[in-house]
């Protein structure tokens, strides 16, 4: 009877957990930023080859073979089928180190906690199903973390929550599996043996599939949170546009009148009445001055979002200090500029919009030896609301997405931002390497 336990535990199952490990690995090298791209049958085959390679390591038993196996493959596979950038043959020899050192804390680990706080097993092939699917969940919820962790640091969007979320199920997974084993402990024949193995391809199945889903809504939340950003990039460059049209229409009228004007301006010079001459000849020179469309940077998409912004700014009475040097932002894509520029002006407007008096924002932005810095100062009525460590909006069903969604669109291009106030003041000071 203990004959077929013995083939799963020794021999089955460690076959399993070697392939379900390896395939979360070759999900963490694919989604971890890749620029490669080779056909499927060459993953097929370096899935298998790799498989082989650490099967062999392992029956060598050699600490040594082992990692220098794992280490080297991880490397060679991730640079040459997945991203061959330098950078990140840094992060797959931290990747392979950290869960080596995983593997060889939780095999001293588990038995240490067996025999301390004496659990019973009837047999070694028992504890070895045990520690085999513990060992092999541990490692994936680690892979999972680690993934999630990169793909921070680049700037995409996961959650913690999100990230904590996927370890619901690896934690059942473990307690039914152990649950599974404690019963099999009384009788297991052949068909318990092979239900046993069913139970565990279609847990460890299970957790691919809830791990894709949640995947799935990641992508889904980032991909939401663009289109919003590209709706609002849409909407400034429709009311820059729809502004010029009426800059046009309005010149045309000014145009149409312009004989009229000189005659009238003509006519008090005749009278000798100079004064109102030259106020009338002022009016004039202030009706062009509205016509005309300022160009604040040679930039289009922040031209188009600096006259919206100061516009509103003019029209809310809130005092305006600009300064925008030589600054070149063609590095930078279109949707990120509107995401960093018209959300720091819109938090800017919105706080400034509160104070009655002396209400203003300073806004200068230039170049210093290899950097971008941009500082804003606005009034502020009152401080404001700090939740789990992060500035709430006061606007009403408002989540307060906008210095979130410009410290990770910063986090693309490596920089920083920097948030400061007092009673009266809000402060932002962003810097972006070139």
């Amino acid at each position: 009877m203990n004959n077929y336990i013995d083939i799963v535990a020794f021999l089955i199952l460690p076959i399993i957990g070697s392939a379900f490990i390896i395939y979360t690995c070759f999900e963490f090298l694919k989604k971890i930023d890749r620029n490669i791209y080779r056909p499927k049958i060459i993953y097929i085959i370096a899935f298998i080859v790799f498989n082989i390679v650490l099967f062999l390591t392992a029956i060598s038993g050699s600490l040594l073979i082992n990692t220098v196996g794992f280490t080297s493959g991880i490397l060679i596979i991730g640079h040459f089928l997945y991203n061959d950038s330098k950078v990140y043959l840094l992060y797959y020899c931290v990747f392979s180190i950290c869960f080596l050192f995983i593997d060889l804390l939780l095999t001293w680990l588990i038995p240490t906690i067996v025999m301390t706080k004496e659990v019973y097993f009837t047999s070694m092939a028992y504890l070895q199903i045990a520690m085999i699917f513990m060992i092999r969940m541990i490692e994936y919820i680690y892979i999972k973390l680690f993934t999630n962790f990169i793909n921070r640091r680049k700037g995409k969007y996961i959650s913690k929550r999100q990230s904590l979320s996927f370890l619901v199920i690896p934690t059942f997974s473990v307690i039914y599996i152990m649950t599974l084993v404690s019963v099999l402990q009384i009788y297991a024949g052949l068909q318990e043996s092979i239900l046993l193995v069913i139970n565990i391809i279609l847990v460890l199945i299970l957790n691919i599939y809830v791990t894709h889903i949640f995947d799935v809504i990641s992508k889904n939340n980032t991909l939401q949170n663009e289109v919003n950003l590209y709706h609002q990039q849409s909407e400034l460059q429709h009311k820059y546009y729809d502004n010029l049209e009426n800059k046009y229409k309005e010149s045309r009228k000014l145009i149409h009148d312009i004989r009229n004007h000189l005659q009238s301006i003509e006519k008090l010079y005749e009278i000798k009445d100079a004064e109102k001459a030259k106020e009338y000849t002022n009016d004039i020179h202030l009706m062009l001055n509205e016509l005309n469309q300022k160009y604040y940077t040679s930039n289009r998409v922040l031209n188009i979002i600096l006259n919206d912004k100061f516009q509103i700014i003019r029209n809310s009475n809130i005092d305006l200090d600009c300064k925008i040097g030589e600054v070149n932002l063609d590095f930078m894509k279109e949707i990120d500029i509107t995401t960093i520029f018209a959300n720091l002006l819109d938090n800017s407007i919105e706080s400034a919009k509160k104070v009655e008096d002396n209400s203003y924002i300073k806004f200068h932005v230039n170049k210093f030896n290899d950097f971008i810095v941009i500082n804003i100062i606005n009034s502020m009525k009152e401080k404001p609301t700090i939740k789990n460590s992060k500035i709430q909006s006061t606007k009403a069903n408002h989540e307060g997405l906008g210095l979130e969604n410009i410290r990770k669109t910063l986090e693309k291009y490596e920089g920083t931002i920097v948030i400061d106030y007092d009673n009266t003041n809000f402060k932002v000071n962003v810097v972006i390497p070139i």
